[in-house]
């Protein structure tokens, strides 16, 4: 603190990130994006949509966030492109889920893509 002035700490923003993967159930109200790739951060205001048949990977990410806005029960199974906020944990990682795409009505493809 400088005599009178006070410093002001600016927060660094938090990148929206997106990623694509496959939504299951996890627990009476929980929902896991399993077979995930590694989260990308958005530069471009609207980002091209993945096609539904994009690789998969092996990350796997806890949704959290309004997710009865998304419909994210209405996913179960399918392969999605999920954006939002992700939070990095040391066990389980969260994704506060800001948006949410179908790309495909299942996750058969986990074999080709890379689980």
């Amino acid at each position: 603190m400088v005599s009178g002035m006070a410093v002001v700490a600016t927060a660094q923003p938090v990148p929206l990130m997106m990623t694509v993967g496959c939504v299951e159930a996890d627990g009476p109200d929980g929902f896991v994006l399993t077979s995930a790739t590694e989260p990308v951060a958005i530069a471009e205001r609207v980002p091209h949509e993945p096609p539904a048949d994009a690789a998969l990977g092996d990350l796997s990410f806890r949704l959290v966030g309004t997710l009865d806005e998304f419909g994210v029960e209405s996913h179960v199974g399918h392969k999605v492109w999920a954006k939002g906020l992700l939070n990095p944990g040391d066990t389980v990682s969260l994704l506060n889920l800001t948006s949410m795409t179908h790309l495909s009505p299942s996750c058969d493809a986990r074999a080709t893509g890379g689980r």
